[in-house]
C-alpha cells in the first residue's frame, strides 16, 4: 500500500506518496494562497498530484501530516499552530473528510527525526536527537523506536533554552533565546547589526568566507551557543545519535562541523561518542516521517471498527445468480442486499420478496433487506425472515414507523430505519432505542450508477457522533450509494461500518467479485 505525507509549513506545503519499502514514490510542493482554505487547496492539489503521477486515491492507505506546531499525544488535535491559525481545531477530522483515509498529526520536527530513524541515517540507533536548523530551531528526540513528547507535550524544545540573559526578545514569549542566535532568523538579526540594515544570514556567511574576522567571530558565538546546549541535551539523554537537518546544513564548513567539533570536545563520554552527522533525507524527512508516522498509527489503532459488506443483488448477475450468490459467500461479504421497490415510493420496481424467499436455500448469509415501498408493513408480512437477517424501512415511507419496528422484532431480525439524503438524523430519535442499525441513504434510492451527494461524508460523521454521543455504539451504520473504491474509505473514515456495494466497486466490470472484494477491504 501506499502512504501519503504532508509537511505544513507557514505558506508552503510539501507532499509525497512512500511505498511499503519507506521510499518516495513521488513528491511536489504547493504555495497555499488562503490559509483559512488549507484543506481545500491542499485536496486539489493532491488531486491533481496523484493523477500526474498514475496513483488512484484509494490506493493510498493512510495520512500523515507534520504541523508547526503543539499537537495532541493521539495525532488528532491541533493544539496550537500560530501559522495555521489554529487552537485546539480537529484539523485530523477535517483531513480525513476530505481525504477519506486515516490521518494522524505530528509536529514537524519529531516528524523529521522519525523519518530519519525508520528510513534516514538513523537506523539502528536506540536514542536519536534531530535537530532541524532553520528559520528557527526543532527538535525531535526518538527513544526507543517512539517519539518522545514528553509528559507535557513539549519536549525537544531546544531552541527556547535560555542562552543570553536579558537578550533578544523570542516570539515564545521569553528573552535570550537559543534559536534567536543561532538559527537563521537569529542570524538574520547578527547580520543586520554588523554588515547593516537588510543584510541576513547568507550575506553573514559570505563575509565570513571573504576573511570578515567580525562575521567570523559572530559565527563562532552562535556555533558555541547552539553546540552548549546540545552538549546539555546529549549529558542528558546519551544519544547514540544526533543528526543536523534543515536550511542552515548547507552551510557546513562554517557551522555544522565546527559545532560537531564543539560536541566532540565538550561531550560527556562513557568511552563512546554519539554518531554526529547530517541527515539524509534532508528536506524530505518532515514528510516521510509524517507519512511513517500515520501509517504505524493505523496498523496499532485500537478497537478499530470492523468494515462490513453488504452486495446489492440488483447489481449482480441476475440470469446467474446462483452462481452469483455463491461467490458473494466465496468473496468473504457478510450480507445479502435485498432491495424491494414499488414504483411508487421510489421510480423503480425490483425485486418482489417471493423471488428473494426462493433465493434462501442458495446461500448460508444473512440477508439485508431494504424496502423501498409505500407500506412497508405488507411487505414485511411477506418476508421469510431469519435470526441474524436485517430489514430497513424508509422513515418517509410510513406514519406507522413504530408499528414497522415491532413487527420486524416479532419476526426475529433486526430492525433498522433507512433515511433518504434531505431527510435530518434527528428524524430517527424516539426510535433509536429499538433499532439495530441505521441507514444513511448516500443516493436518491431507486438506481445503481448514481454519483454520491455532495453532503453525504458530513451526514456520515454526524451521525457517527450522534450514535456515539447517544451511546449507542452498537448500533451499525449503514451507507448505500456509489459506496466505490474511493468513497468507502472515506465513509469508513467519517464512521460507517457497513456498505452496500454494487456496481462501482464489488461487481466492477472487468473484475470478479472476489477481486472487487479483495480491492475494497485492503483499502480498510
Amino acid at each position: 500500500m501506499l502512504h501519503l505525507g504532508i509537511d505544513i509549513g507557514g505558506t508552503k506545503v510539501a507532499l509525497g506518496i512512500i511505498d511499503d519499502d519507506n521510499k518516495l514514490v513521488f513528491k511536489s510542493k504547493l504555495m497555499v494562497s488562503d490559509i483559512d482554505n488549507i484543506v481545500e487547496e491542499i485536496k486539489v492539489h493532491l488531486d491533481k498530484s496523484l493523477a500526474e503521477n498514475g496513483i488512484a486515491l484509494c490506493d493510498v492507505a493512510t495520512c500523515g501530516i507534520g504541523v508547526p506546531g503543539t499537537v495532541s499525544d493521539d495525532g488528532r488535535t491541533a493544539i496550537k499552530v500560530p501559522n495555521l491559525n489554529l487552537e485546539n481545531a480537529a484539523f485530523a477530522e477535517e483531513f480525513e473528510n476530505a481525504l477519506g483515509i486515516p490521518v494522524c498529526l505530528v509536529q514537524d520536527s519529531r516528524a523529521a527525526a522519525y523519518g530519519e530513524y525508520r528510513a534516514g541515517n538513523a537506523k539502528g540507533a536506540k536514542t536519536l536527537i534531530c535537530i532541524a536548523l532553520g528559520t528557527g530551531i526543532g527538535t525531535g528526540v526518538v527513544i526507543n523506536g517512539e517519539i518522545y513528547n514528553g509528559a507535557l507535550g513539549a519536549a525537544g524544545e531546544l531552541g527556547h533554552v535560555p542562552a543570553v540573559e536579558n537578550g533578544r526578545p523570542c516570539g515564545c514569549g521569553k528573552v535570550g533565546c537559543v534559536e534567536k542566535y543561532a538559527a537563521g532568523r537569529g542570524l538574520d538579526i547578527t547580520a543586520a547589526e554588523l554588515l547593516g540594515e537588510g543584510k541576513t544570514a547568507k550575506d553573514l556567511f559570505a563575509a565570513a568566507e571573504n576573511g570578515c574576522d567580525k562575521a567570523k567571530a559572530e559565527i563562532a558565538n552562535a556555533v558555541e551557543i547552539l553546540g552548549r546546549t546540545i552538549v546539555s541535551a546529549c549529558n542528558l539523554l546519551s544519544p547514540d545519535c544526533v543528526l543536523f537537518t534543515g536550511g542552515l546544513v548547507g552551510q557546513k564548513e562554517l557551522y555544522i562541523k565546527p559545532i560537531i567539533k564543539y560536541i566532540e570536545e565538550h561531550v560527556y563520554s562513557s568511552g563512546k561518542m554519539p554518531k554526529l552527522d547530517i541527515a539524509l533525507l534532508d528536506a524530505d524527512a518532515p514528510l516521510v516521517g509524517a507519512a511513517l508516522v500515520g501509517a504505524d498509527r493505523a496498523k496499532a489503532a485500537p478497537n478499530k471498527r470492523q468494515a462490513l459488506l453488504s452486495a446489492s443483488v440488483m447489481c449482480a448477475d441476475l440470469l446467474n445468480l446462483g452462481n452469483s450468490l455463491k461467490e458473494i459467500e466465496e468473496a468473504g461479504i457478510q450480507f445479502i442486499h435485498a432491495d424491494i421497490m414499488d414504483n411508487h415510493f421510489v421510480p423503480n420496481l425490483m425485486l418482489p420478496p417471493e423471488m428473494y424467499n426462493k433465493m434462501r436455500p442458495a446461500t448460508k448469509l444473512p440477508f439485508d433487506f431494504h424496502i423501498m415501498a409505500e407500506n412497508p408493513e405488507s411487505i414485511i408480512e411477506k418476508l421469510d425472515l431469519k435470526e441474524g437477517d436485517i430489514v430497513s424501512v424508509h422513515y418517509e415511507s410510513t406514519i406507522h414507523l413504530q408499528r414497522a419496528i415491532t413487527m420486524i422484532k416479532e419476526k426475529g431480525a433486526i430492525p433498522a430505519v433507512a433515511i433518504n439524503p434531505a431527510t435530518p438524523l434527528e428524524s430517527v430519535s424516539e426510535v433509536i432505542d429499538q433499532i439495530g442499525m441505521l441507514l444513511v441513504m448516500t443516493v436518491n434510492p431507486g438506481f445503481a450508477g448514481q454519483k454520491i451527494v455532495p453532503n453525504a461524508f458530513e451526514k456520515v460523521a454526524r451521525a457517527r457522533k450522534m450514535l456515539d454521543q447517544l451511546g449507542k455504539k452498537d448500533i451499525l451504520l449503514q451507507v448505500d450509494g456509489n459506496c466505490s473504491f474511493e468513497n468507502v474509505p472515506k465513509l469508513y473514515a467519517a464512521g460507517a461500518d457497513v456498505f452496500v456495494v454494487g456496481t462501482s466497486s464489488v461487481f466492477k466490470k472487468g473484475l470478479t467479485i472476489k477481486e472487487g472484494t479483495d480491492k475494497l477491504m485492503s483499502l480498510l
